[in-house]
């Protein structure tokens, strides 16, 4: 009996998703998607590792293409070859630093050859860039073969590396005098995304270092050497266990994308311009540069490109960068040991079986009803913490047999717990369902099928939703939060219906409401935002009674909300079916409102509108301008405001905070950033209290300030979240 009851869902929820993931694995599509998802997950967990703190980057960024534009020598990439000795030698005015590495090649003939050569042989510690490519023509150079076997690396090995076909090398005398060489190729993966790295790499058989590799060996000597899948590295007090793949890549930890953008890098633009102050005399103390020299003092020193024109870019896991960071963060991947292991996909597959089996249990054995509620939960939180386990140890699972089979698996032992549940029970589903009230107006009954065809024209979206709403429900009661809930949505409705509002639907706590359909009227942006400055004076109201007769809890009695309003063109009409149908809206002109309602938590406010509600409603009714923002989803800026009060309603205090605001705002555009700090500061003084707009403008500034925007920013603001 027991065979009988437990063979159909095992089949369902353990056998086919295991046929699934095993052909998903057999045309080799596994690796890209455990990658792509094991990218999402190092988003969303938090970081164990941090970048180095003794690797800076020397960048010629835009800065310093563009203020030299006009000079003979700087004012076209590439720069001529006297300008790298002038950086490193500027570089080691005082404490020199460990390594000099140079992600820019030489390999083509100049006339200031001899000047790289001069610093190769004075300056010292200095690493060379070469390129190996695969395909094209093999063009032997004369004394490749005496560069290659002198900077080629002892390894004796049956692992594979990535290999190359031809290989340029520092050109001429630049090669020959170079105290060390590294290869700055990378190989991304199969969805052009650079996730792993290799030590070393192979060309005509021998072994060379890439660039992570010379960072670790800081030009010291060390020993390399293979034992089972991994490269072992070996230097005085120092010794690194690299894991590799089957390919001699190891996947490389990314750090997170705050900690990416904030690498030090320090423009050569800035290095050259405190260079010509210290050689002028202009300012003889060097700690008072711009670019004083004691940032490179025992220091991991790359020097690499950033602008443009130099075409240096790869797609990482957080996006695109330049080349130099990758590199950057494999070399602090080597020298901190900040390595992952990728772990054969069998034990991503092992675990999803597992827990695929545990759920058939749980869900046709277990009596439990509440197990199998929390089965999912249970299931996930398994899955993830296991993840997380693993990758604070610096392993990576598999998880494509998961994501994919656990969906797949609860789907269908679901779905077949349900069928046999039995036909009373499937009955009484059915009749629930349709004792769903949709709420259709009189009109809906008269002529359907015209309103299910439905229109389009200008209306006003309504969004509004209550914060924290969670963190309140957790402190309630389900026989009080279904009282609150049920208090606050009648009070609310009640005012969109008085304003002519019609009701679209309700999403747990949030209230959807269309003014101007399906009866248009005329003056609906007015209505809109008359409804939304009722419904803040009736919460208040609501929440002097709660607090009156003590009422819940304090948090509930403290309830706030946001509302989004914006109106323009959208889709309206009754969509479902005869016996089932609601009226609703569909459209740009609704989505910039529902998004306006989240935006509203960032600015601390209750009413948030567009420049469309404010261009017609500022006679009747007082707004304060916010921001320029670009919402997720549309590229277009959008100026938003703050719907404060009726004009008649407006104080001085107002007036002239929002003044001040309006010449902060200013002020953020020119770009000064500290006059703009000073103006939103004194916001908050004319209001005695603080105020979240210029304080969220405060934080923009000062972040601004220390990583000043590109030549083209205009100011807006992008929400990368709903």
């Amino acid at each position: 009996m027991m065979k009988n009851k437990i063979y159909i869902p095992f089949v369902l929820m353990v056998v086919i998703p295991a046929i699934l993931t095993t052909f998903i694995s057999f045309f080799r599509l596994s690796t890209t998607l455990d990658r792509k998802l094991s990218d999402a997950f190092f988003h969303i967990l938090p970081s164990h590792h941090f970048f180095s703190k003794d690797i800076v980057i020397i960048d010629i960024d835009e800065l310093s293409i563009a203020k030299y534009a006009d000079h003979p020598e700087l004012g076209q990439w590439p720069w001529k070859r006297h300008i790298y000795p002038t950086l490193i030698s500027y570089t080691k005015l005082l404490t020199p630093p460990k390594i000099t590495i140079i992600d820019i090649m030489f390999t083509e003939r100049s006339d200031y050859d001899d000047a790289i050569v001069t610093a190769n042989e004075s300056l010292g510690g200095i690493s060379h860039a070469a390129n190996f490519r695969d395909g094209g023509i093999v063009i032997p150079r004369q004394g490749i073969d005496e560069i290659s076997k002198k900077f080629h690396v002892n390894l004796e090995t049956k692992l594979t590396f990535p290999k190359y076909e031809n290989a340029s090398f520092p050109i001429g005398n630049i090669g020959e005098t170079a105290p060390m060489i590294h290869v700055v190729n990378v190989r991304a993966d199969s969805d052009g995304i650079l996730r792993r790295f290799s030590p070393v790499v192979m060309w005509n058989g021998l072994y060379f270092p890439t660039l992570a590799l010379q960072a670790f060996a800081l030009g010291e000597p060390y020993q390399i050497q293979t034992m089972d899948s991994n490269l072992v590295l070996t230097k005085e007090n120092s010794k690194r266990v690299v894991p590799l793949g089957k390919d001699g890549m190891v996947r490389a930890y990314f750090y997170t994308e705050e900690e990416l953008r904030n690498i030090p890098r320090y423009s050569a633009a800035g290095m050259i311009e405190s260079l010509e102050k210290l050689n002028s005399g202009e300012i003889e103390d060097p700690n008072e540069l711009l670019v004083p020299p004691s940032l490179f003092e025992n220091k991991i020193v790359l020097i690499g490109t950033s602008a443009a024109a130099t075409h240096d870019d790869v797609v990482t896991p957080h996006g695109l960068f330049p080349g130099v960071i990758a590199q950057a963060v494999f070399a602090s991947n080597l020298t901190e040991g900040h390595l992952l292991k990728e772990l054969p996909e069998s034990y991503g597959i092992t675990f999803t079986i597992l827990v695929l089996f545990i759920g058939v249990l749980i869900l046709f054995i277990n009596q439990w009803h509440l197990l199998k509620n929390l089965y999912p939960i249970i299931a996930i939180s398994m899955f993830v913490g296991l993840f997380y386990f693993l990758y604070r140890m610096d392993y990576v699972i598999s998880t494509y047999s998961f994501v994919l089979g656990f969906p797949i698996s609860y789907l269908l032992g679901f779905a077949y717990l349900t069928y046999t549940e039995g036909k009373e029970k499937r009955k009484f589903n059915h009749i629930l369902r349709n004792l769903v009230d949709p709420g259709v107006v009189s009109v809906a009954l008269e002529n359907m099928d015209s309103l299910k065809q439905g229109g389009e024209w200008e209306i006003t979206a309504f969004f509004s939703d209550v914060a924290g709403f969670s963190s309140i429900s957790e402190e309630l009661s389900a026989t009080d939060l279904a009282k609150l809930l049920n208090e606050y949505l009648s009070a609310m409705t009640n005012v969109l219906k008085s304003n002519s509002g019609t009701l679209d639907k309700y999403i747990g706590d949030a209230i959807v409401g269309i003014f101007g359909a399906p009866i248009q009227y005329k003056d609906h942006p007015k209505m809109a935002c008359k409804s939304a400055l009722e419904m803040v004076s009736e919460l208040e109201t609501l929440r002097s009674k709660w607090n009156q007769n003590n009422e819940y809890t304090p948090l509930a009695r403290a309830m706030v909300f946001r509302i989004g309003l914006n109106c323009g063109l959208a889709k309206v009409g009754f969509m479902g079916t005869d016996s089932l149908a609601s009226y609703t809206m569909m459209g740009d002109s609704v989505n910039l409102a529902a998004r306006l309602e989240a935006a509203a938590k960032d600015y601390g406010v209750s009413i948030l509108a567009s420049e469309n509600i404010e261009s017609v409603c500022k006679d009747e009714f007082h707004f304060r301008f916010l921001d320029w923002i670009r919402v997720k989803g549309k590229e277009a800026p959008v100026k938003i405001y703050s719907l404060e009060s009726l004009q008649k309603d407006v104080t001085d205090v107002m007036r002239q905070a929002e003044r001040e605001y309006e010449l902060g705002f200013e002020m953020y555009l020119a770009r000064n950033w500290e006059t703009a700090i000073q103006h939103f500061q004194n916001v908050s003084k004319i209001y005695q209290k603080d105020d979240v707009s210029s304080q969220l403008l405060i934080k923009r500034c000062q972040s601004l300030f220390q990583n000043p925007p590109p030549v083209d920013w205009n100011g807006v603001y992008t929400r990368t979240s709903k």
